[in-house]
């Protein structure tokens, strides 16, 4: 095997995991922080749905914030009350 296709595997491999980063404040979770998203499925104040491979991640809280911080990365701010994984 080159070092083209061991390269491309690697990249296949990155995109099939993802990332999720919590920051708890004062016992509450603030900030959420998801690598490797592949879309946003819906949103609300109250809920984000984000894509990853194969699942679905399920994010309520109130209010939430979305922010796109780079290419398949995405960062959620607010009171999060929970997590939900649902798989695809």
């Amino acid at each position: 095997m080159g070092v083209r296709e061991k390269l491309i595997e690697f990249e296949e491999s990155q995109g099939k995991r993802c990332t999720i980063t919590l920051i708890t404040e004062n016992g509450k979770t603030t900030e959420l922080t998801v690598e490797n998203c592949r879309c946003v499925k819906s949103c609300d104040d109250n809920y984000i749905v984000l894509s990853v491979y194969g699942m679905n991640i399920r994010v309520t809280g109130a209010p939430l914030e979305l922010n796109n911080f780079g290419v398949g990365s995405v960062r959620i701010t607010g009171k999060i009350h929970s997590l939900t994984f649902d798989e695809t």
